[in-house]
């Protein structure tokens, strides 16, 4: 018998998540392929990069450097994801992963590196503590 079947109707109801008006969805922002941003980009929503970004990106929460981007700026962010062009330093709290598109040239930080095979990077790796321990 499978888990969602169309014999039982009520089971695959009970199953599925209810999403409606009041039902939190996760905000995403999207720089176009076709915009250059230049200045500080902070927040704490997913931002995707498409297009050019010069300056500093200050996230709370996750960012993707995506295939056509072109970054110029000092980076930190939850979780990057690189795979367009970056110059500049990177930091994350949990991960920073260069998948084989990536072209990186600065310095990298965060406690889990990824560094998929094809990537190109040229600069300094620190996996050490992200933050300077408080006294």
């Amino acid at each position: 018998m499978a888990l969602f079947s169309s014999k039982d109707p009520a089971a695959a109801a009970k199953a599925a998540p209810r999403v409606d008006a009041t039902t939190p969805q996760p905000s995403i922002a999207f720089v176009g392929p076709d915009i250059i941003f230049d200045g500080v980009v902070t927040g704490n929503e997913f931002l995707l990069i498409e297009g050019t970004v010069r300056g500093k990106i200050q996230l709370t929460s996750d960012l993707r450097i995506g295939p056509r981007a072109r970054v110029e700026a000092t980076v930190h962010a939850r979780n990057v994801t690189i795979e367009g062009k970056l110059t500049g330093d990177v930091s994350a709290d949990d991960r920073v992963e260069l998948v084989t598109s990536a072209d990186v040239e600065g310095n990298v930080r965060a406690p889990k590196i990824i560094v998929a095979e094809g990537a190109k990077f040229r600069g300094n790796v620190d996996m050490g503590a992200n933050k300077p321990p408080t006294d």
